[in-house]
């Protein structure tokens, strides 16, 4: 009887791993929903379990400049500024677009478009990355799109927000 509850119990704490395991970033889930199901629009919001208000779509790595952009918000960019608890931050991705989420004026969760680095093979180990999900943004654009109206149209593999709440152009030279 014995053997049976303990075989019960790494059975549960088994499969309350792996299903907990399974949890995508938003822009992957919205990938493969885009990939499987040819929407026309989505909706953000639909592939976050997360709070936010805001999100940010910035062209290019953030860097030093557009955290002083949304620090002139006065918005707390600590969980996407380098430091010594957060030192691999953007290494990986220096040449990717950065989606930053914005709940009560603090930065909860930042992601970059999914790629192809984690889909094909090179027999050298070397990929040319590209994006597998895309928002066209121009070089130096911000969009910011509300939670409450997440709604992007969708072209191929590329997001169009429909409703955006704020567009910053130029912001690369702007912020020099």
């Amino acid at each position: 009887m014995n053997k049976i509850i303990i075989l019960l119990v790494i059975t549960f704490i088994s499969i309350v791993t792996l299903t907990s395991c399974n949890s995508k970033r938003p822009l992957e889930k919205a990938l493969k929903d885009i990939e499987e199901n040819h929407p026309q629009t989505i909706t953000l919001s639909d592939y976050t379990n997360f709070k936010w208000d805001e999100v940010w779509l910035i062209s290019g790595s953030i860097s030093g400049l557009y955290i002083t952009l949304m620090r002139e918000q006065n918005i707390d960019v600590k969980k996407v500024e380098f430091s010594d608890e957060n030192p691999d931050f953007g290494i990986a991705q220096h040449l990717s677009n950065t989606v930053v989420y914005v709940y009560n004026k603090k930065v909860v969760y930042y992601e970059f478009p999914p790629d192809n680095r984690d889909r094909e093979f090179s027999l050298l180990g070397f990929v040319e990355p590209y994006a597998l999900l895309d928002f066209n943004l121009e070089r130096g654009q911000i969009i910011v799109v509300s939670s409450n109206n997440s709604e992007f149209e969708v072209k191929g593999k590329t997001l169009l927000p429909i409703k955006p709440i704020k567009i910053y152009e130029k912001m690369d030279e702007k912020l020099k």
